[in-house]
């Protein structure tokens, strides 16, 4: 796999590859991943996770347990108190920060109670040892790991990746020339699968990353990559000043986060399942960069990946965007891959970012 770092062409024909939608149709991929189903992620229902801190009465629906549950005053990324209502769903407020576009859960389960839930959350360790979609994070992971090398890390001696689950990207990392390669994750069902082993430059490390200790984990990092993690964490600024701290000069921090202004999602709103107890930070573009900037980083790429075409035809064919109806009347066929990613409307964003010598 290679491509031009400057050629949106170049990268869009790769992204293609590993998106779910255009390469399998979204009701193959959401069945064979286990996202569709009862109690699945693309059900339009409550999953067992969500169902652990909200009940179903049947009645006015949807409603928080009592106990579980803190408020948030203000937003994660700028400290923001000026924000406005923006969408509710099963049980959960979703708020937007005036000043920086982030949006935010409020309230949102308390740190203690989520640990609990995260520890064994069996949705989605079986959607990701799932083979079609090891299949598609082998290509995604690869992709990734390519540019990173190509904005120029001090060194490809040590890298970091919060929230690895079974470890296919560390093994890739590895296989591409990483001497350290150090996994955490916070929920137990991985621990068994991991992919190391016990193989010599491969470390798993069963644990919560809302502070890194320097003492389980060390420092000197050229690269720290979170995939799908940094939506999850509750002290935002404390842990991108933790990876700043373990990081070398000139280190990278590579973000893989949904994108709360993608296509699909400001499409089905209040039916995306983005929107979930565990999603407590929602990122646009503009906030995304925000929180990196105020904490000693400095962007150097960004695009979007993803582009869940299939269910955004769904929507616009007047069905349910997550059960795989999609276009078969081909009536949106003005909506490309080309179209969502050069106005950074997929549904995930990838944003890199170097440390900086001063904050």
């Amino acid at each position: 796999m290679d491509f031009a770092i400057n050629s949106f062409d170049e990268r869009l024909k790769i992204k293609n590859c590993f998106d779910g939608n255009l390469v399998y149709g979204a009701k193959k991929f959401h069945a064979d991943t286990n996202r569709s189903g009862e109690g699945k992620p693309s059900s339009g229902g409550l999953i067992k996770e969500h169902a652990k801190v909200v009940i179903d009465t049947e009645n006015e629906r949807y409603q928080r347990k009592n106990g579980l549950w803190e408020d948030v005053d203000h937003c994660p990324v700028c400290g923001s108190d000026n924000r406005a209502f923006f969408l509710h769903r099963m049980g959960l407020e979703i708020y937007r920060c005036q000043d920086c576009t982030h949006r935010y859960l409020s309230p949102r389960i308390k740190f203690d109670e989520a640990v609990k839930i995260y520890s064994d959350d069996s949705t989605a360790s079986d959607i990701y040892k799932s083979p079609i979609q090891k299949e598609i994070d082998n290509i995604k992971y690869t992709y990734g790991l390519k540019i990173i090398e190509k904005l120029n890390p001090p060194s490809k001696n040590k890298i970091m990746d919060l929230g690895c689950g079974t470890g296919l990207f560390l093994k890739i990392a590895q296989e591409n020339g990483w001497q350290e390669c150090i996994g955490i994750d916070a929920n137990s069902n991985y621990s068994d699968g991991y992919i190391a082993d016990g193989k010599p430059g491969l470390k798993y490390i069963n644990t919560t990353f809302e502070s890194l200790d320097i003492n389980k984990v060390g420092q000197d990092y050229d690269c720290i990559s979170l995939w799908n993690v940094l939506e999850h964490l509750y002290d935002l600024a404390g842990i991108v000043n933790s990876m700043r701290e373990i990081l070398k000069k000139d280190g990278l921090v590579f973000i893989m986060v949904p994108n709360v202004e993608s296509l699909i999602t400001k499409l089905s709103r209040e039916m995306s399942p983005t929107f979930n107890w565990k999603h407590v930070s929602h990122f646009s573009p503009a906030s995304l960069k925000k929180l990196f900037e105020l904490n000693g980083f400095k962007e150097v790429f960004f695009e979007t990946v993803i582009t869940e075409i299939d269910n955004i035809k769904s929507y616009m064919s007047g069905e349910y965007p997550y059960h795989g109806h999609g276009d078969p009347k081909g009536l949106f066929d003005f909506i490309t891959p080309e179209y969502i990613h050069k106005n950074n409307l997929g549904s995930r964003m990838i944003g890199i970012y170097k440390k900086v010598s001063h904050v």
